[in-house]
């Protein structure tokens, strides 16, 4: 009896459309996998909590603001071994030094604290109303820019004609949601477009809602 040649399924003929139906396949197995986590933890949550998925179309509008360099670090921050824990209601903070040298300063910034007059190894922090007049924001999202609170800079002479100046920054679970996002002035209409932009303020109202996760 003569061997019959084997025959590869349809799904097997074209590498290309094998291509195309694996990643669907792929996709879907993620999605029924997320979806499946989302249905189990919405059974075991508390009742006062609720559990809701990012949409599709805020996930990569994330992701392109990551390839963009658009960094939300509060995450990071959150993950760090050097954060701490809350003693009381649970959550956690983390005490970030920004230095800061004076090429990054404004000229009057720069005057300001040339003028503060400091011992050998003595240190002194002062209010600043200058500290953020180089800083950039988006001109066209409202909801990723911040507006900061805290004013103050240490200043600490180390060695002769030598100081270093040094903003602390508290981060911890109850900083707002946009506090801690590099690169805002990224985000505008004259180099991306205003759907993406407009999605942006939507991923912020998203997290602001939700939790920044």
């Amino acid at each position: 009896m003569a061997n019959k040649k084997s025959i590869r399924p349809k799904l097997f003929q074209n590498e290309a459309e094998t291509k195309r139906i694996m990643d669907n396949v792929r996709k879907a197995l993620i999605d029924g996998t997320l979806s499946a986590g989302m249905k189990a933890v919405q059974e075991v949550k508390p009742k006062d909590v609720e559990v809701r998925r990012k949409p599709k179309y805020l996930e990569v509008t994330e992701k392109r603001l990551n390839k963009l360099g658009v960094i939300d670090l509060k995450p990071y921050f959150a993950n760090s071994h050097h954060a701490k824990k809350k003693k009381k209601g649970g959550g956690w903070y983390l005490i970030v030094p920004i230095q800061r040298n004076t090429r990054s300063m404004s000229r009057r910034m720069y005057e300001q604290l040339r003028q503060i007059d400091i011992a050998p190894d003595e240190e002194r922090t002062v209010i600043s109303d200058y500290l953020y007049d180089r800083r950039r924001t988006s001109p066209d999202s409202k909801m990723i820019n911040y507006e900061p609170v805290s004013y103050n800079i240490t200043k600490k002479r180390i060695g002769k004609n030598r100081h270093s100046y040094t903003a602390f920054r508290t981060v911890s679970d109850k900083s707002p949601f946009n506090s801690w996002i590099i690169n805002r002035n990224r985000v505008n209409k004259d180099d991306q477009s205003k759907t993406f932009v407009r999605n942006v303020d939507r991923l912020m109202k998203w997290k602001m809602k939700n939790g920044w996760q």
